[in-house]
Protein backbone atom coordinates (compact mmCIF):
# COMPACT_ATOMS: atom_id res chain seq x y z
CA UNK A 1 0.00 0.00 0.00
CA UNK A 2 3.03 2.56 0.74
CA UNK A 3 4.94 1.87 -2.71
CA UNK A 4 1.22 2.61 -4.04
CA UNK A 5 0.58 5.48 -2.57
CA UNK A 6 4.14 7.01 -3.51
CA UNK A 7 3.38 5.98 -7.17
CA UNK A 8 0.72 7.66 -7.07
CA UNK A 9 2.46 10.81 -5.52
CA UNK A 10 4.68 10.93 -7.81
CA UNK A 11 2.23 10.69 -10.98
CA UNK A 12 0.13 13.48 -9.18
CA UNK A 13 3.25 16.04 -8.90
CA UNK A 14 4.06 14.72 -12.91
CA UNK A 15 0.67 16.43 -13.33
CA UNK A 16 1.38 18.96 -11.20
CA UNK A 17 4.23 20.30 -13.00
CA UNK A 18 2.92 19.97 -16.32
CA UNK A 19 0.30 21.99 -15.75
CA UNK A 20 2.77 24.72 -13.91
CA UNK A 21 2.59 26.99 -17.00
CA UNK A 22 -1.11 27.07 -17.42
CA UNK A 23 -2.95 30.15 -16.45
CA UNK A 24 -6.60 30.24 -17.26
CA UNK A 25 -8.96 29.58 -14.51
CA UNK A 26 -10.03 26.09 -14.96
CA UNK A 27 -6.36 24.98 -15.18
CA UNK A 28 -5.84 26.73 -11.75
CA UNK A 29 -8.70 25.22 -10.33
CA UNK A 30 -7.90 21.85 -11.18
CA UNK A 31 -4.06 22.95 -10.01
CA UNK A 32 -5.82 22.93 -6.49
CA UNK A 33 -7.03 19.90 -6.52
CA UNK A 34 -3.98 18.59 -7.52
CA UNK A 35 -1.96 20.38 -4.45
CA UNK A 36 -5.17 19.37 -2.11
CA UNK A 37 -4.71 15.82 -3.16
CA UNK A 38 -1.17 15.21 -3.16
CA UNK A 39 -1.35 16.92 0.61
CA UNK A 40 -3.70 14.28 1.32
CA UNK A 41 -1.32 11.74 -0.02
CA UNK A 42 1.82 12.83 1.87
CA UNK A 43 -0.51 12.47 4.98
CA UNK A 44 -0.99 8.91 4.33
CA UNK A 45 2.55 8.21 3.28
CA UNK A 46 3.52 9.71 6.95
CA UNK A 47 0.84 7.38 8.20
CA UNK A 48 1.96 4.12 6.59
CA UNK A 49 5.70 4.87 7.76
CA UNK A 50 4.90 5.87 11.20
CA UNK A 51 2.84 2.01 11.06
CA UNK A 52 5.91 0.75 9.30
CA UNK A 53 7.99 2.25 12.14
CA UNK A 54 6.26 0.88 14.73
CA UNK A 55 5.61 -2.57 13.45
CA UNK A 56 9.36 -2.88 12.99
CA UNK A 57 10.02 -1.80 17.25
CA UNK A 58 7.18 -3.93 17.86
CA UNK A 59 8.98 -7.08 15.84
CA UNK A 60 12.03 -6.22 17.65
CA UNK A 61 10.12 -6.34 21.07
CA UNK A 62 8.78 -9.65 19.83
CA UNK A 63 11.93 -11.59 19.42
CA UNK A 64 13.06 -9.86 22.55
CA UNK A 65 10.68 -11.33 24.63
CA UNK A 66 10.39 -14.49 22.76
CA UNK A 67 14.01 -15.21 23.21
CA UNK A 68 13.37 -18.03 25.81
CA UNK A 69 10.78 -19.29 24.02
CA UNK A 70 12.21 -20.58 20.76
CA UNK A 71 13.56 -23.76 21.14
CA UNK A 72 13.68 -26.12 18.29
CA UNK A 73 11.81 -23.37 15.87
CA UNK A 74 8.92 -23.31 17.58
CA UNK A 75 7.92 -19.66 16.92
CA UNK A 76 7.83 -17.94 13.57
CA UNK A 77 7.67 -14.65 13.38
CA UNK A 78 7.26 -13.23 9.78
CA UNK A 79 6.23 -9.01 8.62
CA UNK A 80 4.05 -8.25 5.69
CA UNK A 81 3.42 -5.00 4.99
CA UNK A 82 1.86 -3.43 8.17
CA UNK A 83 0.70 -6.82 9.37
CA UNK A 84 2.84 -8.74 12.06
CA UNK A 85 2.49 -12.66 12.14
CA UNK A 86 3.07 -15.08 14.81
CA UNK A 87 3.07 -18.56 14.53
CA UNK A 88 2.79 -20.99 17.44
CA UNK A 89 3.63 -24.51 16.39
CA UNK A 90 5.75 -27.56 16.33
CA UNK A 91 5.90 -28.57 20.40
CA UNK A 92 3.80 -25.86 21.89
CA UNK A 93 1.04 -26.32 19.56
CA UNK A 94 -1.63 -28.83 20.29
CA UNK A 95 -1.89 -32.32 20.70
CA UNK A 96 -4.20 -34.65 18.34
CA UNK A 97 -7.76 -33.88 18.85
CA UNK A 98 -6.55 -31.60 21.82
CA UNK A 99 -8.12 -27.54 22.10
CA UNK A 100 -6.77 -26.95 25.25
CA UNK A 101 -4.08 -24.24 25.74
CA UNK A 102 -0.90 -26.13 26.80
CA UNK A 103 1.68 -25.54 29.77
CA UNK A 104 4.27 -25.09 27.29
CA UNK A 105 1.95 -22.63 25.45
CA UNK A 106 1.93 -20.08 28.28
CA UNK A 107 5.19 -18.38 28.47
CA UNK A 108 4.69 -17.63 24.98
CA UNK A 109 1.25 -16.28 25.02
CA UNK A 110 2.81 -13.86 28.24
CA UNK A 111 5.42 -12.91 25.91
CA UNK A 112 2.90 -12.01 23.34
CA UNK A 113 0.71 -9.87 25.64
CA UNK A 114 3.14 -7.68 26.71
CA UNK A 115 3.98 -6.50 23.53
CA UNK A 116 0.08 -6.17 22.66
CA UNK A 117 0.05 -4.39 26.09
CA UNK A 118 2.68 -2.21 25.02
CA UNK A 119 1.22 -1.39 21.73
CA UNK A 120 -2.89 -0.26 22.15
CA UNK A 121 -3.75 0.78 19.14
CA UNK A 122 -3.02 -2.65 17.29
CA UNK A 123 -5.48 -5.60 16.86
CA UNK A 124 -5.45 -9.45 17.09
CA UNK A 125 -6.83 -12.15 15.05
CA UNK A 126 -5.61 -15.52 16.35
CA UNK A 127 -6.18 -18.03 13.95
CA UNK A 128 -6.54 -22.01 14.70
CA UNK A 129 -5.01 -24.53 12.16
CA UNK A 130 -5.57 -28.70 12.28
CA UNK A 131 -4.21 -31.34 10.79
CA UNK A 132 -6.09 -33.13 8.17
CA UNK A 133 -6.97 -36.35 10.22
CA UNK A 134 -10.75 -37.10 10.93
CA UNK A 135 -11.31 -36.09 14.80
CA UNK A 136 -11.85 -39.08 17.31
CA UNK A 137 -15.39 -40.45 17.36
CA UNK A 138 -15.66 -39.52 21.24
CA UNK A 139 -14.82 -35.71 20.62
CA UNK A 140 -16.99 -35.41 17.80
CA UNK A 141 -20.10 -34.27 19.97
CA UNK A 142 -18.25 -31.16 20.92
CA UNK A 143 -16.50 -30.52 17.45
CA UNK A 144 -17.98 -32.72 14.64
CA UNK A 145 -15.19 -31.50 12.13
CA UNK A 146 -11.81 -29.56 11.67
CA UNK A 147 -13.09 -26.36 11.28
CA UNK A 148 -14.76 -26.31 15.15
CA UNK A 149 -11.31 -27.77 16.38
CA UNK A 150 -9.84 -25.04 14.87
CA UNK A 151 -11.84 -22.46 16.02
CA UNK A 152 -11.81 -24.31 19.63
CA UNK A 153 -8.20 -23.89 19.35
CA UNK A 154 -7.80 -20.27 18.58
CA UNK A 155 -10.95 -19.46 20.90
CA UNK A 156 -8.92 -21.31 23.87
CA UNK A 157 -5.89 -18.90 22.90
CA UNK A 158 -8.19 -15.86 23.50
CA UNK A 159 -10.48 -17.05 26.20
CA UNK A 160 -7.00 -17.22 28.09
CA UNK A 161 -5.24 -14.13 27.15
CA UNK A 162 -8.69 -12.12 28.06
CA UNK A 163 -9.52 -14.36 30.67
CA UNK A 164 -6.30 -15.65 33.17
CA UNK A 165 -4.29 -12.43 31.55
CA UNK A 166 -6.86 -9.68 31.83
CA UNK A 167 -6.42 -8.57 27.93
CA UNK A 168 -9.01 -6.60 26.63
CA UNK A 169 -11.69 -8.73 24.60
CA UNK A 170 -12.19 -5.86 22.09
CA UNK A 171 -8.96 -6.43 20.80
CA UNK A 172 -9.45 -10.16 19.72
CA UNK A 173 -10.89 -12.32 16.98
CA UNK A 174 -10.90 -16.13 16.74
CA UNK A 175 -10.76 -17.31 13.30
CA UNK A 176 -10.46 -20.87 11.71
CA UNK A 177 -9.11 -22.60 8.79
CA UNK A 178 -9.30 -26.06 10.09
CA UNK A 179 -6.85 -28.56 7.91
CA UNK A 180 -6.66 -26.12 5.03
CA UNK A 181 -3.60 -23.95 4.52
CA UNK A 182 -1.14 -26.43 5.64
CA UNK A 183 2.54 -26.01 6.31
CA UNK A 184 3.90 -28.98 6.50
CA UNK A 185 2.63 -32.98 5.04
CA UNK A 186 0.31 -34.31 6.71
CA UNK A 187 1.40 -37.89 5.75
CA UNK A 188 3.40 -37.94 8.77
CA UNK A 189 3.28 -37.35 12.10
CA UNK A 190 6.18 -34.69 12.40
CA UNK A 191 4.19 -32.97 9.58
CA UNK A 192 0.61 -32.90 11.54
CA UNK A 193 2.47 -31.94 14.59
CA UNK A 194 3.49 -28.83 12.74
CA UNK A 195 0.21 -28.42 11.03
CA UNK A 196 -1.55 -28.38 14.61
CA UNK A 197 -0.96 -24.67 15.34
CA UNK A 198 -1.89 -21.01 16.08
CA UNK A 199 -1.28 -17.90 14.10
CA UNK A 200 -1.21 -14.73 15.52
CA UNK A 201 -2.12 -11.44 13.08
CA UNK A 202 -1.27 -8.12 14.95
CA UNK A 203 -2.52 -4.61 12.64
CA UNK A 204 -3.28 -1.75 13.32
CA UNK A 205 -6.47 -1.22 14.82
CA UNK A 206 -7.46 2.18 13.13
CA UNK A 207 -5.23 2.30 9.91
Amino acid sequence: MNNYRKFALVALLVALVAMAGCSCKEYEEQIMQLDAQIAELQKEIANDEAVITERNAMVDELNSNLDGCKADNAILIEENEEVIMITVQSELGFVASGVGVREEMVPVLESIAMTINNHPGWDVYVEGYTDNRKVKEEYQEYYPSNWEMGAFRSCAVVRYMTGQMGMDPERFAAVSFGPNRAIADNDTEEGRKANRRVRFMLYKSDY
